[in-house]
């Protein structure tokens, strides 16, 4: 009874606040009001809508948030400034990601609320937006009336918590709850008394909302409890399925927590394998169908070979009767996993072939084609002659041999794969075939290539968090920490954050971003040595971090440009993509001028966007174009975009030694908006080398994001070792020897202070026998020699040209460019520009390890070099005399083709006569018999005759 009546009294409720919704849309017609309704659920405030429609005289509009909204102003101006609506309801609050600096931004625009919005403004919102109203937009609040309320009834609570439950197990990879319906739910629902199943199902619905924000452990606690119900009642099919959702939480905290993952593969399995007996029980094909294809991924992890040959043949059987095709070519992708590790290599081939043949009959093109191709490379791979690098000529194939696989056709399988693949989708299956095709490159002696994926490698890794140091190359966004963050439901300040600190200078990072959030700072130079880090800072740290920050309500649109061949047009073609991406729209009209980029940042402004453009490695500028007159419309269209554009920053990062080619733009362009002073300090931002103590922050960050555990011990002795006299660490320095340690696998004191008291001049000489290594084992000692050559008598790093060194080393152009790009793409060497090229070490502190090499050893290694010359030329006239041998054979060949085709004419036509002959004999005797039987008639007839005469 007491239900009833407050079930009579919500609805009442519900009703007179429709009521004065409607009186208010229709009182303030023409004019602007502002009015928040609270409503906590979607199902009642979609029954609310529904009545209003039918009872408001006036035609409002509605306008749907996306996650992605992060001005709220600017959005409903582009939503109704071609035909203002009578009154807008604003729906989807709740779902802004950064929440937090959307109301922020609306509280500042408030004004601008007032006078550009003559209608009604409604925002439905719920009691967790509705707080974060008062904490961060109160004056924009302080507008409205008190909030219009509407409440859902205690029997439609329970009814629409038992809908969801139903919802969740009936499709539990779709299922979605908002967060803040979990919040009001879960207060709701605190004096509500729920029955077991209930309870139950509410359990398991909490636990699919933590493990979409990544909160594993909450989501494990709440599964467990849901599980222990559905076990107890013999509920196999809601029991499989939290199960099945347990083991995919371990999975994921696998993925999360690298260091731990058998642990959680163990667990997953376990519950995957009762979440299959659950189902099997229970005669749920499909349920099982999917579980099995899971529990083989997860057998494969844990390298259960023997286990995996086991089920993929059970899942094959079972997938073809009630799977789909993709499962089936996932069971043959299995099988073909299991016989590359058996050694069973025809095996792995044809596996692999039945997979992609199993997709392509269905007309799928999946991701996993990728693993199918990698899969057959590897087959066909271990199918090569033992020797890779000239290959042995097979013999003449005979008909139904098997056939053998040219490394070019591997390549080309692998190089498929490659473009099939996406990092984003299966990083780990990426950096596999990365792996599978530098290794290749390398054994057919490519080893530009190979060294070329391997600087992929470094990155991927580096992007991805599963590396914390990069050697001598950049540092890459961290998309893994910008995934998470979006994942976990983190405001955009969060993530920023975040990224700030994962670039290892979080300090310069926000101190940049001010700069480009103050009016006054409209063109910063970044600045400072080589090696220090400028391009790192610039990719991994501010270009994500401004993709997440807006400055009064606008949204940053950072633009990067890294080469200067064809400014103009790389410009446009990144601030097109940009714009296209924040906004949405499609521009129709091409950008690869000056004035066309210009056109399109002054309409940024009205776009709201605050438009940044960072010129990274800008020296590289000055040397693509080597007079005034070239430079001149880079140098104009950059002081008209700081006299005519208002929304704009630009950003120039240079190294220091090259500060004095800015003089040349002060000089002939008109720069008044900066007092004509280029150089002034307000305008510079120097990046120095890191301090002791941020570079203790630096490996920590570092090291925390690619779950490398680095003991604090190690990092503080590291950076003492590191800083040495100076006081100061060299961030290049850094990077390279925290990969050595990296790759050993060192991560305490102890095992650092076993490399003796010369740890750090030890990893850095491994550090650079591994780039000469790279080089090919012919080509080690030209890249010695480089090296050496780079460096003189006075301990110092002098640029040379390439001729310079050329004709030092007395070698082959084509080997010492092969070198000398290598060197320049690890980061040891740098090419400086100009006419000629020259090349230069890429830091002093390089040089004492460079000239450790033993100069008395030039002569020898020249002789070397005049040596492998002379093996080269006698390899290729062995190899001239073997072409024309081949050549011969082949004509010999040809000849006993051709001859054996006239045997065959002959042979053919013996036959014919043979069988003419047979049948002239056939016709013979039949011709004889006829002679005979004639005359045996005629002598009767003649008897016959002599006789009647004689009678």
């Amino acid at each position: 009874m007491g239900n009833s009546n407050l079930a009579e009294d919500i609805a009442t409720e519900n009703e007179r606040s429709l009521s004065t919704l409607v009186r208010t849309m229709a009182r303030f017609q023409g004019k602007f009001s502002l009015t928040i309704v609270r409503c906590n659920y979607a199902s009642l405030r979609f029954a609310m809508l529904q009545k209003l429609r039918d009872l408001s005289t006036v035609e409002y509009q509605e306008l749907a948030l996306e996650p992605a909204t992060k001005t709220l102003y600017q959005t409903i101006l582009n939503a109704v400034q071609e035909q203002p609506p009578k009154a807008l309801i604003v729906l989807g609050i709740e779902s802004v990601v950064a929440l937090d600096d959307l109301l922020a931004g609306a509280n500042r625009a408030r004004d601008q609320f007032k006078q550009d919005f003559a209608f009604p403004l409604i925002l439905w919102v719920t009691d967790s937006v509705l707080s974060k109203f008062s904490r961060s937009a109160n004056d924009l609040k302080s507008w409205a009336p008190p909030p219009i309320q509407f409440t859902m009834p205690p029997d439609d609570l329970m009814n629409f918590l038992r809908q969801k439950a139903d919802q969740a197990f009936a499709n539990v990879e779709n299922f979605k709850l908002d967060d803040c319906e979990i919040e009001l739910l879960e207060n709701d629902l605190l004096n509500a008394a729920l029955d077991q199943e209930l309870q139950a199902s509410w359990q398991f619905i909490r636990g699919l909302v933590e493990s979409k924000k990544n909160q594993i452990d909450l989501a494990l606690e709440h599964y467990q409890q849901s599980l222990t119900f559905w076990q107890q009642n013999h509920q196999l099919e809601r029991q499989g399925i939290v199960c099945h959702k347990i083991a995919q939480a371990y999975n994921r905290k696998a993925e999360l927590h690298r260091a731990a993952n058998q642990d959680y593969w163990q667990e997953a399995r376990k519950y995957l394998q009762q979440s299959l007996e659950s189902f099997e029980q229970a005669q749920l094909h499909d349920l099982a169908a999917k579980c099995i294809s899971e529990l083989g991924e997860v057998l494969r992890r844990l390298a259960a070979w023997e286990e995996l040959q086991s089920l993929a043949r059970k899942a094959l059987e079972m997938h073809k009767i009630c799977g789909t095709p993709s499962q089936v070519a996932e069971d043959y992708g299995f099988l073909a996993e299991v016989a590359l590790q058996q050694s069973q290599w025809a095996k792995a081939c044809e596996s692999a072939k039945l997979a992609l043949s199993v997709l392509a009959q269905a007309g799928i093109n999946k991701k996993e084609t990728g693993l199918y191709l990698l899969l057959l490379a590897k087959g066909q791979r271990n199918l090569i002659p033992c020797s890779t690098v000239n290959p042995p000529q097979p013999p003449l194939a005979k008909r139904g041999s098997q056939s053998v696989f040219s490394p070019l056709e591997i390549i080309e399988t692998l190089t498929q794969a490659k473009v099939i693949t996406q990092p984003q989708d299966d990083v780990q299956l990426y950096l596999r075939i990365l792996e599978e095709l530098r290794t290749l490159y390398f054994e057919q002696g490519e080893y530009l290539k190979a060294f070329d994926i391997k600087l992929e490698q470094q990155a991927v890794k580096s992007k991805y968090g599963l590396q914390a140091f990069i050697g001598a190359g950049r540092l890459q966004p961290p998309q893994q920490i910008i995934d998470i963050g979006l994942e976990s439901g983190h405001s955009q300040a969060e993530i920023v954050e975040a990224i700030e600190a994962a670039s290892g200078r979080s300090q310069d990072v926000k101190r940049i971003i001010q700069r480009i959030g103050t009016p006054a700072c409209k063109l910063t130079i970044i600045h400072g040595q080589s090696g220090v880090g400028k391009s790192s800072i610039i990719q991994a740290g501010l270009v994500p971090a401004l993709q997440l920050t807006t400055f009064d309500a606008r949204d940053v649109l950072p633009v990067l440009l890294q080469s200067y061949h064809d400014w103009a047009r790389d410009c446009g073609q990144s601030l097109r993509s940009g714009i296209e991406k924040i906004k949405g729209v499609s521009l129709s009209t091409p950008i690869a001028t000056p004035a066309a980029i210009l056109e399109q940042l002054q309409l940024n402004e009205s776009r709201n966007l605050l438009t940044v453009l960072i010129f990274d490695q800008f020296e590289e500028f000055f040397f693509a174009y080597q007079d005034q007159s070239s430079r001149r419309d880079l140098y104009d269209f950059l002081a008209e975009c700081l006299n005519q554009v208002s929304d704009i920053k630009i950003i120039l990062s240079l190294r220091e030694d090259y500060l004095f080619y800015l003089l040349d733009w002060n000089r002939t362009t008109n720069l008044s908006i900066i007092e004509d002073d280029i150089l002034n300090k307000k305008i510079r931002y120097y990046l120095g080398n890191f301090s002791m103590s941020d570079a203790k922050n630096a490996i920590q960050t570092l090291t925390e994001r690619s779950q490398l555990d680095f003991s604090e011990d190690l990092a503080n002795a590291l950076v003492v070792d590191l800083a040495g006299k100076l006081g100061e660490v060299r961030p290049i320095e850094l990077q390279i020897v925290g990969t050595q340690l990296e790759k050993r696998q060192i991560t305490q004191l102890g095992e650092y202070q076993q490399l003796g008291s010369q740890a750090k001049l030890k990893l850095v000489e491994e550090f650079l026998d591994e780039v000469i290594a790279d080089c090919g084992k012919e080509n080690k000692d030209i890249a010695k020699v480089v090296l050496y050559l780079l460096t003189d008598e006075k301990e110092t790093r002098p640029q040379k040209s390439f001729a310079e060194l050329a004709a030092n080393l007395r070698i082959d152009l084509v080997e010492s460019e092969l070198v000398l790009e290598m060197i320049v793409k690890s980061g040891l060497v740098l090419e400086v520009p100009g006419t000629p090229k020259r090349y230069q070490l890429v830091h002093d502190y390089l040089v004492p390890f460079v000239r450790q090499w033993d100069k008395a050893k030039l002569p020898e290694i020249r002789e070397k070099f005049e040596e492998v010359k002379a093996l080269k030329q006698s390899a290729k006239e062995i190899r001239k005399n073997c072409d024309q041998q081949q050549e011969e054979l082949e004509e010999l060949l040809a000849i006993q083709n051709r001859n054996f085709k006239k045997q065959e004419e002959l042979d053919k036509k013996q036959e014919k006569l043979e069988e003419l002959l047979t049948i002239l004999n056939r016709n013979f005797k039949i011709m004889a018999i006829f002679i005979i039987i004639t005359i045996i008639l005629f002598s009767i007839i003649v008897v016959d005759i002599i006789i009647r005469g004689v009678a």
